[in-house]
């Protein structure tokens, strides 16, 4: 048997980005029902990363949740890999698969 074992985490990171990438928002209350989890500071770090994004007109975040803009569309991928673990812990490893 191959495969990889997911972790809590890794499903919940999984479940935000698979919003952001096909609906274009994420809404912190159903992610926080769902999960049970406190978004904001489950993912502090990432919102704090996301607030650049923000400031460049990717993404809109409110009180209810994070939006892709029209804008954002086009760079859906690099706003989605804020939230990948993966990548982050990897920052410094060269990667075949860039935005730009």
């Amino acid at each position: 048997v191959r495969g990889l074992a997911l972790t809590r985490d890794d499903l919940v990171r999984r479940s935000v980005i698979m919003a952001l990438m096909c609906q274009g928002e994420l809404l912190f209350e159903p992610m926080e029902q769902s999960w049970l989890i406190d978004f904001r500071s489950f993912f502090a770090a990432e919102l704090e990363q996301l607030e650049e994004l923000a400031a460049q007109g990717l993404v809109t975040i409110d009180q209810e949740g994070i939006t892709v803009t029209a804008l954002g569309w086009f760079f859906v991928r690099g706003v989605a890999m804020v939230f990948d673990r993966h990548l982050q812990v990897d920052r410094n490893r060269a990667r075949f698969s860039r935005i730009i």
